[in-house]
């Protein structure tokens, strides 16, 4: 699966270029779509994987979102 590139907007209104793999995408949208949590809310999520685990943040909000849509739809 080729990675494709998104702007989106955090909590404070700055935009952040991300490339993820369409699965990761799936299920960011999904959990967006489903009211489960908001972009800058899963952004945020991401940046306390990062802080937390010393990853970087790509590999830190591939976590998180991994982990809340288990948690949600598994």
């Amino acid at each position: 699966m080729k990675p494709s590139k998104r702007t989106l907007m955090d909590a404070n209104g700055d935009a952040l270029v991300l490339e993820q793999t369409a699965l990761f995408w799936e299920q960011f949208d999904e959990l967006v779509d489903a009211g489960h949590f908001t972009v800058a809310q899963l952004i945020g999520f991401g940046n306390d994987t990062m802080e937390e685990f010393t990853l970087p943040f790509n590999l830190a909000i591939q976590d998180a979102v991994g982990h809340l849509y288990a948690d949600r739809f598994a």
